[in-house]
């Protein structure tokens, strides 16, 4: 498996403590609802607060296989695979050494990667034994938000709202691309605003875009570039990995394994520019123009206010580092010859810190902004004599690009978060089949049964000066809190397979099996999962399979144990006059009722009315020790064809529905769900305040709650097929596809079904073809990926509009990506190999959007080298 950058791998934004991770989402169900293991095992979670993994700490070349399960699979694994689950089976008894070392870099001399590995194994007491260590490197350069040109403000393509826009007329259309999208009232020149004349900070008029009358933006001027407040699109990446593999069989009856590791991963990654919106500056400050100072002192003015956006100051970013732990002991034996035991522990553990970069302290940036001259020196100074001592140097904000570097280092600090994860789990069981005692025409009725205990705990630590609220927020009300949670759960499982027939007419092979679970958790108590499946093959060149079953998700430490914290959001009233008609039956009523208890006017209770009806209001979230555990009941069939020797396909169908999914609503959406009810007495109105002698909202409190539904289904492909020539060599050819057939949520109660089939990331329609070619020494593969173009707006928007948008404009451009690699062997120790993926160097489609639907990095090229020394397995 080649190290090689990919589109979605490590994207740049994240939340604290997130930044870089690589997260599975099996079925477009979310990170959370997919169960990754390691060996069968379970392995601690890398996001905080969550049970997602990072499968970049899991070492590449280590990897034997992957194995994807569906169909109710937790009965057999456990909680949170509802979705399914994704196995990762390391190499055992590895008797040898092994190098490998590569490097690649995009077409444009960016996106640079550097990969090496090194694993040495030896078995040892006439086979018994192997000890087996691997260390594995890999290091990712950045990608900047402007590293294409395409992707620039003058040249980057938006979909906006059109001036002009008039559904009566042919060709009018609501929606369209336009390029060089600014925001309006804002500017990097800065702008000050004296008697109705605005100036740009250098003294000069200042000149607007073209606004967007129906869009909030603008076009052109001197306005500030939308695409400065887009943050990086790969971030920078460094990782390393040890692990360690042993085993020992003392006897048959007795033999133990054990696993360890440590990875350490560092990311960094900046996000867009800042702003001061606005700063105060008195008439004494030296760096006003002459042309707005003249105009303020004829206005009467003693200070003026300018509004500016910072481009020449250092963008915010995140580095995280995380440090991943995780030892098993394995042991396992036979009981009889009929029945083996196997009994494991296994403990995790991360540690995340998490540095925000460039974070404005905001009485310092006060300070470097009261600027005025040293009558002594004639020098530019800050005003503040504390500040002077403490390091204050003075920020020109009038005019671009006019901030003095040498002023960072006094307003800008790097606070420093912490976080740790911890995972034990306790597992034993016991497997084999009945013998004699129970036999079928098929074969010994084979079982397993088992329990395990498992403990999981988070922990978050802000940085004193978060808590303390000394840096400019670009959110006033959200400060981080401290956070703590941990749950265990008790569980007894169990799975049975009666091999009814084999090796008969119509019957080469018939079996049934069920699966069953029993958990007890500290949070949402108990929960049952149950599998059943079946496998008929009536001749061998035909097998039919399929499951039905029940899997759970537990709510995570985050959706249980979040402290409540501040947040902000725009609120829709549903009571306001033009929206009491959208609810149910009683939302007038309740609307009224509410508006009238709080002393406000329901008659004239309107938007235009509330003072605050265009701003963010304050709230909180938090979370919800109420919570449940989401169920999912899942079925499978599928067909698998061997017509000819090395050639089988296989198709699957699956389908998975979600009920009492988890789910936050925002504010609006509680607020709506408050007054749809038959009465206001429900725990959505107790979340929302409402000002007294206006009857306004004014704070929120949303948390998670089972709200939510999710349901899925589709078609699998997957086939294979061997050629073996006297003369031309082999040929191997596979082919993995899929048909989407819907993906569908309901994000809360009463909510309208939302369609998120056909959507980016979300095709209908996906193929993979790898065809390979191997004569002699030499190995020759080509990959392709296709994808349908995708729907580039919801449904909701595009239904019954059709001039929503130009139909050319309806659906992203399909996928296309080419890629290449030839190998050439020497001897039995070296390869050499090389490759480009997107050898057709397709790019993303015009649209917010950089990455659909393909990555940004464009052609790649990569090169490295194999060793291997010793006989591997």
């Amino acid at each position: 498996m080649d190290s090689t950058r990919t589109a979605g791998n490590s994207q740049a934004d994240g939340a604290l403590g997130q930044v870089g991770l690589n997260l599975l989402d099996l079925r477009g169900l979310g990170t959370n609802r997919s169960l990754v293991l390691v060996n069968g095992r379970r392995h601690v979670a890398s996001q905080p607060d969550s049970a997602a993994v990072d499968i970049n700490t899991i070492p590449t070349d280590l990897i034997e296989r992957v194995d994807v399960l569906t169909g109710a699979a937790s009965a057999v694994y456990g909680a949170d695979g509802v979705s399914g689950v994704v196995n990762f089976v390391l190499r055992r008894n590895f008797d040898g050494i092994s190098a490998r070392a590569q490097i690649g870099i995009s077409e444009q001399g960016d996106a640079g990667n550097r990969f090496a590995s090194i694993i040495a194994g030896r078995n040892f007491a006439d086979g018994r034994a192997n000890l087996t260590v691997a260390y594995e490197y890999n290091a990712d350069d950045p990608l900047a938000n402007d590293a294409r040109k395409y992707l620039r403000s003058a040249n980057r393509a938006n979909f906006v709202n059109l001036n002009g826009y008039d559904p009566s007329k042919a060709g009018s259309y609501q929606k369209g691309p336009l390029r060089d999208i600014r925001y309006p009232d804002s500017s990097t020149y800065g702008i000050v605003d004296i008697a109705g004349v605005r100036y740009r900070g250098d003294g000069r008029i200042y000149t607007p875009g073209t606004v967007l009358e129906n869009d909030g933006y603008s076009t052109g001027g001197d306005d500030t570039p939308v695409a400065g407040y887009i943050g990086d699109i790969y971030p920078k990446t460094e990782r390393h990995a040890v692990n360690l593999l042993g085993r020992f069989e003392a006897s048959e009856a007795f033999k133990v394994s054990v696993e360890g590791k440590f990875v350490q991963s560092t990311v960094r990654t900046f996000a867009g520019y800042g702003g001061n919106y606005p700063a105060t500056v008195t008439l004494d400050n030296p760096f006003i123009p002459a042309s707005i100072l003249a105009a303020a002192q004829q206005a009467g003015l003693t200070a003026i206010d300018i509004s500016r956006n910072n481009f020449d100051i250092p963008r915010r970013g995140e580095e995280d580092r995380r440090r991943t732990y995780r030892g098993v002991i394995d042991v396992t034996g036979k009981i009889s010859d009929h029945a083996t035991y196997d009994a494991y522990y296994t403990y995790g553990r991360t540690d995340v810190r998490a540095t925000k970069l460039n974070d404005r302290l905001s009485d310092r940036f006060t300070a470097a902004l009261d600027a005025v001259r040293d009558p002594a020196t004639g020098r530019i100074v800050c005003r503040s004599a504390a500040a002077r001592a403490a390091g204050c140097v003075p920020v020109n904000t009038f005019g671009a690009n006019t901030v003095d570097p040498a002023s960072y280092d006094y307003y800008l600090f790097d606070p420093v978060s912490n976080a740790r994860l911890e995972q034990h789990v306790a597992n034993a069981s016991i497997s084999g089949d009945f013998g004699s005692l129970f036999q079928l025409p098929g074969g010994p009725v084979q079982f397993a049964f088992g329990g395990e205990y498992r403990r999981e705990s988070s922990r978050f630590r802000p940085a004193q000066e978060l808590l303390d609220n000394v840096f400019y927020q670009y959110d006033e009300y959200v400060i981080p809190t401290p956070s703590s949670g941990k749950f265990d759960v008790w569980e007894a499982f169990g799975e049975l397979n009666l091999p009814l027939f084999k090796d008969r007419p119509f019957a080469h092979l018939l079996s049934v099996g069920a699966a069953g679970r029993y958990s007890d958790y500290s949070t949402v108590g108990s929960t049952r999962t149950y599998q059943f499946n079946g496998v008929w093959a009536p001749v061998e060149q035909v097998t039919l399979r399929g499951s039905y079953g029940q899997s759970v998700r537990a709510p995570n430490i985050a959706e249980v144990f979040r402290p409540r914290t501040g947040d902000s959001d725009f609120v829709t009233d549903p009571c306001y006059l033009g929206n009491r008609g959208d609810g149910t039956q009683y939302r007038a009523a309740n609307c009224a009722a509410l508006i009238g208890s709080a002393g406000g006017d329901a008659a004239n209770f309107t938007s235009a009315n509330n003072p605050n009806a265009n701003i963010n209001i304050p709230g909180a979230r938090q979370g919800n020790a109420n919570l449940k555990a989401e169920t999912a009941r899942t079925w499978t069939a599928g067909l698998v064809l061997r017509p000819l020797p090395r050639l089988q396909i296989a198709l699957d169908w699956y389908d998975i529905r979600i009920k009492d999914a988890i789910n936050t609503a925002n504010a609006s959406t509680v607020a709506a769900l408050c007054v749809d009810q038959p009465t206001t007495d429900n725990p959505f109105c107790d979340a929302i305040s409402r000002q007294a002698g206006s009857g306004y909202i004014d704070s929120y409190i949303v948390q998670p709650e089972n709200v939510a539904a999710f349901r899925t289904a589709g078609l699998e492909l997957n086939a294979a097929y061997q050629v073996d020539t006297a003369n031309l060599g082999t040929f191997d050819m596979r082919l993995v596809g899929g048909y989407l057939h819907r993906l569908e949520q309901i994000p809360t109660i009463g909510a309208d079904v939302q369609d998120n089939r056909d959507r980016p990331f979300r095709p209908k329609y996906n193929l993979t073809f790898s065809p390979s070619w191997t004569l002699g020494a030499l190995t020759v593969n080509y990959n392709l990926r296709w994808q349908n173009g995708v729907r580039r707006f919801e449904r909701v928007a595009t239904d019954g509009n059709p001039s929503y948008v130009d139909p050319q404009y309806f659906r992203f451009k399909e996928l296309w990506q080419h890629d290449i690699r030839a190998q050439y062997q020497v001897g039995d120790a070296f390869a050499f190999y090389a490759g480009v993926n997107n050898c057709t160097n397709q790019t993303p489609d015009i649209g917010f959007e950089t990455n659909v639907p393909i990555s940004p990095v464009g052609r790649y090229f990569y090169a490295g080298a194999k060793m291997t020394l010793g006989s591997r397995r």
